[in-house]
């Protein structure tokens, strides 16, 4: 391991002690339940009490140090998605009309369903920039679900940037903290239908998403809140 690396994995150890939205058990470590409160334990059933139990000291501390890493990863990793979005604006102004050639050149939004891709204009991209540092601040204030569409798509981007973030530094994270965390930070994962080729179109046909029950997944209605309880930016909307 060379000394940037090793200065990458301090700074992103340090920083999981800043993601407070979410806790380290969300982040996959695995504590001892004698170390846990009444409370806590509580709410913890007796299959997951004798695992949490039977898991070895060695196998603990692993737990803890892949939770803290991931944590850290996702603070790193918030802090590109926004940095990068703005260079997609500033990309975006400067041209007069958009192309997918173009999004396919940007950082962020080019991750995002393509079939659109002549829509995603620099305002478009404002109002998405919005949607995701909202979503990032979740990440520090307290995980509730995503608003609408276009945050969903927000967590979908921030974890593409995670995998980014990981890859490039050879992060040692579970393998399957993807799945995992795909699951903690959405309801449903019923946008990816927009990036299934074979389900072009689908989200125009008002019967099928009522019969599927989904939210409206049509351009128009990314900003729009999925419920009353939910929350939008006015400038987003």
């Amino acid at each position: 391991m060379d000394r940037e690396q090793k200065l990458i994995l301090a700074e992103m150890d340090a920083d999981a002690d800043r993601l407070q939205g979410l806790s380290l058990e969300d982040f996959g470590y695995v504590p001892d339940p004698r170390d846990l409160s009444a409370d806590d334990l509580a709410g913890i059933d007796s299959e997951t009490m004798e695992w949490m139990g039977g898991t070895s000291a060695e196998d603990r501390q692993r737990s803890l140090s892949r939770a803290r890493l991931l944590a850290g990863a996702i603070w790193h990793a918030s802090v590109v998605l926004i940095d990068q979005l703005f260079e997609d604006i500033h990309m975006l102004h400067e041209k007069e009309s958009i192309t997918r050639e173009d999004i396919d050149e940007t950082w962020i939004l080019s991750g995002l369903p393509p079939q659109y891709a002549e829509k995603y204009n620099g305002l478009f991209a404002q109002r998405f920039l919005v949607m995701a540092a909202d979503m990032t601040t979740k990440l520090t204030s307290g995980w509730t679900s995503p608003s609408c569409v276009a945050q969903e798509l927000a967590v979908r981007c921030l974890l593409d940037q995670i995998e980014i973030t990981a890859d490039t530094y050879d992060l040692d994270l579970d393998p399957h903290w993807r799945g995992t965390h795909t699951d903690r930070l959405l309801e449903d994962t019923d946008s990816d239908m927009l990036y299934d080729r074979s389900l072009d179109g689908f989200q125009h046909y008002e019967g099928l998403n009522q019969q599927l029950r989904l939210a409206p997944m049509a351009l128009e209605y990314w900003f729009e809140p999925f419920n009353e309880e939910g929350q939008v930016s006015p400038y987003a909307r």
